[in-house]
């Protein structure tokens, strides 16, 4: 639509229908990069795009178990588990970006130069997951990389606007208006979403609720910036996202390096045992519930279950990397 010189989210906006199963929440610079695709026919673009998303899925337990260091048989474990979970599926059965998204996120922790810095700022795209790679720049105090991983979304939008002749302003904030009109995402329990049941008649109580989870967001940040484990590091990101942001069931394909760090150190402690059982619930407990007609996508008790998981494997291993740290200096 937007090559055809329409607003799509203007569309959206005042009314118009899902456009060919598309939403179109995310941030402006997709549907400019997504430009090769308007050149193939409806089908043929689905097509490619599985190809895709088949690729990644492949390539990210491959590269993320590489990094991490993991033995074969270990690696072989780690991707026959992600491509059986049902978080991985349901990306590719349902043409989702998370795997892309997830490829261009994690490029910071392991390079370093302007190109991949550039490149990924296209994890942006999905803001409920890219948000946590600006604030981790931030953090950091590494502006340089902020700015160039600023570049592709802030040309994108800049083209989004000149082709469908959009006021640069009001276009800017399109995205995140059509995802809270559409309450698709924005809906799910996260960080401090429980807020809006106990003070629901205050007007801003969303804003409030998004911001405290974006301070929390912060704040673990500069936490997790002092670990040397750089494996835990990335593992410990992954984790703030989702449990301070709202996510659908792929979105856990994020517990990848989470996967890969308890599966290298499954025989040095209990921690990561427990570690696998609970993303193992994440990857197949939930489809398995599921089937004794437990709605697990919009049952209130399971996602803020999800939440307090998540955050509970977030801290356990914070504080299990800490104590094992203080050990290490008492042996000295």
């Amino acid at each position: 639509m937007a090559w055809e010189g329409k607003n799509h989210y203007l569309f959206m906006l005042e009314g118009g229908d899902f456009m060919l199963s598309q939403n179109g929440e995310y941030l402006q610079a997709l549907y400019i990069l997504y430009y090769p695709f308007t050149l193939l026919t409806w089908e043929y673009a689905k097509i490619l795009w599985i190809i895709i998303n088949i690729f990644f899925a492949f390539f990210l337990p491959i590269f993320i178990g590489k990094k991490f260091g993991l033995q074969n048989y270990t690696l072989l474990i780690l991707i026959c588990l992600f491509l059986a979970g049902t978080p991985s599926r349901n990306v590719i059965g349902n043409g989702q970006l998370g795997l892309v998204i997830m490829a261009f996120l994690i490029i910071p922790f392991y390079f370093k130069s302007f190109f991949y810095i550039l490149m990924s700022g296209i994890s942006y795209i999905k803001y409920n997951i890219g948000y946590l790679l600006f604030l981790y720049f931030l953090s950091r105090k590494e502006f340089k990389k902020l700015a160039y991983s600023l570049i592709i979304i802030f040309f994108g939008w800049i083209i989004y606007c000149y082709i469908t002749n959009s006021n640069l302003i009001n276009n800017l904030f399109q995205p995140l208006q059509l995802a809270l009109q559409l309450k698709i995402t924005s809906e799910f329990p996260y960080g401090f979403s429980f807020l809006k049941h106990i003070f629901h008649d205050f007007k801003y109580i969303e804003h409030l609720a998004s911001l405290f989870s974006i301070l929390l967001s912060f704040i673990l940040l500069i936490l997790i910036n002092r670990l040397k484990d750089n494996n835990l590091k990335i593992s410990q990101f992954c984790l703030i996202i989702l449990f301070l942001s709202p996510h659908h069931i792929y979105d856990y394909i994020l517990l990848l390096p989470l996967l890969a760090y308890s599966l290298k150190n499954f025989s040095n402690g209990k921690v990561f045992q427990i570690n696998i059982i609970m993303i193992m619930y994440f990857y197949f407990g939930l489809r398995i519930i599921k089937e004794f007609g437990v709605d697990t996508d919009l049952n209130i008790v399971i996602n803020y279950s999800n939440i307090i998981l998540l955050a509970f494997l977030f801290f356990y291993n914070h504080i299990f990397y800490k104590q094992s740290i203080m050990r290490e200096n008492l042996n000295k």
